[in-house]
């Protein structure tokens, strides 16, 4: 299999893993963003650390079904469907813990919440988790932390600074629904 495909490997590992597999000082987080974390992030990322703290990423060529992959269109009906140019595949990036040290884990979640992603706008209590590569660009792939739900927005379509004004929608209710979703192919 190679190096090729780490990111199947830890993807199918992250599915079967169980919540608080990894200890993470989650009283320590809320306490520097200043808000409680949802359970569904917590279980998100508290199942498996990547096996290179310095990149803290899986990426990896993924299945893609926008019928299957959008549980529901919160606005802009249908906005994925045509977005893959008719492709089965796309490519995916997630964000994952490198190590569970507090100072490590603290910083990972202000960027999540707080970093370059939002360009400096409000955006909600949203972390961003990673992102799909498909035809039309990069659709990022969000965890809002006051609903407990995974989303997608399109960000690029042009009204940055208000999240709900582009294209977006819900993928999954719960971390496990999600990585359901995700299904990495070999790369031969």
């Amino acid at each position: 299999m190679g190096n090729k495909n780490k990111g199947k490997i830890c993807i199918d590992n992250w599915k079967t893993m169980k919540a608080g597999t990894i200890a993470v000082d989650w009283a320590g987080v809320e306490n520097t963003l200043g808000f409680q974390i949802h359970e569904n992030l917590k279980d998100f990322y508290s199942r498996i650390l990547t096996e290179n703290k310095n990149i803290g990423m899986i990426d990896g060529i993924m299945k893609f079904n926008p019928g299957k992959f959008v549980k529901e269109y919160v606005n802009k009906e249908n906005w994925l469907e045509d977005a893959n140019g008719g492709r089965e595949y796309c490519g995916l990036s997630l964000y994952l813990l490198g190590e569970n040290s507090n100072e490590y884990v603290c910083q990972f979640f202000k960027n999540a919440f707080f970093g370059d992603w939002t360009g400096g706008n409000n955006l909600g209590h949203r972390a961003y988790i990673g992102e799909i590569l498909l035809n039309i660009g990069q659709i990022s792939l969000i965890f809002n932390n006051d609903t407990g739900k995974f989303e997608w927005v399109d960000i690029g379509y042009g009204y940055y600074d208000v999240y709900e004004e582009n294209p977006y929608g819900i993928i999954a209710d719960s971390a496990q629904e999600f990585l359901d979703k995700i299904e990495l192919v070999e790369i031969p």
